[in-house]
Formats: structure tokens, C-alpha cells, sequence
């Protein structure tokens, strides 16, 4: 519970640090910029990011989808061990997911406040993929589709570190192979960039 704990509060801490640092006017419109709003739409919505009913759900949706994303990835990991082990326990798959997710977690937010501290014009920055750390960061994605934008975005060497974390801390707690634990790992991981490839070609 502790990893989940201070992983939440790092990226509580980090999208304050985004939210003063670019502003939340400029974080909105470049998030609605790939929609399909209508030019009337994306200007109330823009007027509507300072509030501070804005400011409180962007913060309460931080906390939420960042629970929900460990509470998620345990369970699928729990089903999955359905197969390789006799007892997989669910509560020893969550705590394996915060406690492998947490150096993540403490790379990235490190990273996007040096980023932040440091870039000499916040304007330009994308805060959709502020590091450079996949191949999407290399290319314009003006001039591509957005399914292959998001795919090679996806291309991510930390994500690659932490796919090597999650699959040997699911061999360890369901007592299965390396190489099952990296099927695994790696079928979430593949279903999770299909379904957000499949969005940004939808809106």
C-alpha cells in the first residue's frame, strides 16, 4: 500500500508542477487539439480550464485513474495466473503491481519536472509526450495518422524496463516462469495500445 501511496502523491505532485509550470489553458487545448470539437466547443472548454472546479477534478481524476490503473493490471495479472498457478492471490498481485510500478513512477516524475525546470520555451511543449523516451518523440505528428502516432509512442524504453519488472515480479508471486510472466505482461500491454490506438483514430 505504501508504493501506491507515495506513487499517487509523486504524480499528484507532478501534474501540479505541469499545471503551473505550462498552464492548464495550454494543456486543454493542446489535449482537444486531436478531437473532433468543434472550434465552439474547444474555446468553452479552454475558458473552462482555469476554474477551479476544473483544477479540483483534474486532481480528484489523478488520484482515481492512477488506483485504477494498479487495481486493473492486478486483476488482469490475477486471471492470467489462473493458468500457470493453484492459488494466485490477488492481494499479493497488487502489491507486486504498486511496488513494480513505483520506480516507474519515480523515473517519470523526475524527468518531467527537469523537463519542465529547465525548457527554455514551456509553450512548445508537448505535454501529450513530454519525454523523449519513445520513438513518437522523434517524429511530427502532424504528418501521421494518429493510430501510428500512438503505436510508436507506445515504443517506450521505460516501458520496456518496466514490462521487465512486472513480468519477473509475476513469476516470483505466482510461482510460474519468467518467459509466462512476459507473455503476460506483454499480452496487457498489446490489448492497452490497441484500445488506444482504436481512440485516437476514433475522436
Amino acid at each position: 500500500m505504501l508504493p501506491l501511496v507515495l506513487g499517487v502523491l509523486l504524480t499528484l505532485g507532478t501534474t501540479a508542477a505541469a499545471i503551473h509550470f505550462v498552464g492548464m489553458e495550454t494543456i486543454v487545448r493542446q489535449r482537444l487539439q486531436s478531437t473532433r470539437l468543434s472550434p465552439e466547443q474547444m474555446q468553452t472548454a479552454i475558458e473552462r480550464s482555469n476554474t477551479p472546479g476544473q483544477l479540483y477534478f483534474t486532481y480528484a481524476a489523478t488520484v482515481v485513474i492512477s488506483c485504477l490503473a494498479m487495481l486493473s493490471v492486478a486483476g488482469l495479472l490475477t486471471l492470467f495466473a489462473l493458468v500457470g498457478s493453484k492459488q494466485p492471490s490477488f492481494g499479493a498481485n497488487f502489491s507486486m503491481v504498486t511496488l513494480a510500478f513505483f520506480p516507474y513512477t519515480v523515473v517519470v516524475c523526475v524527468m518531467t519536472v527537469l523537463v519542465l525546470l529547465t525548457a527554455p520555451d514551456r509553450s512548445g511543449l508537448d505535454i501529450n509526450n513530454l519525454l523523449a523516451t519513445n520513438v513518437g518523440a522523434f517524429l511530427n505528428k502532424e504528418t501521421m495518422s494518429p493510430g501510428l502516432y500512438t503505436l510508436l509512442s507506445a515504443l517506450d524504453v521505460l516501458s520496456l524496463v518496466e514490462t521487465g519488472l512486472l513480468s519477473y515480479g509475476f513469476s516470483k508471486v505466482n510461482r510460474t516462469t519468467f518467459s509466462f510472466g512476459l507473455f503476460a505482461v506483454v499480452s496487457l500491454w498489446i490489448v492497452y495500445v490497441m484500445i488506444k490506438m482504436g481512440l485516437s483514430l476514433i475522436f
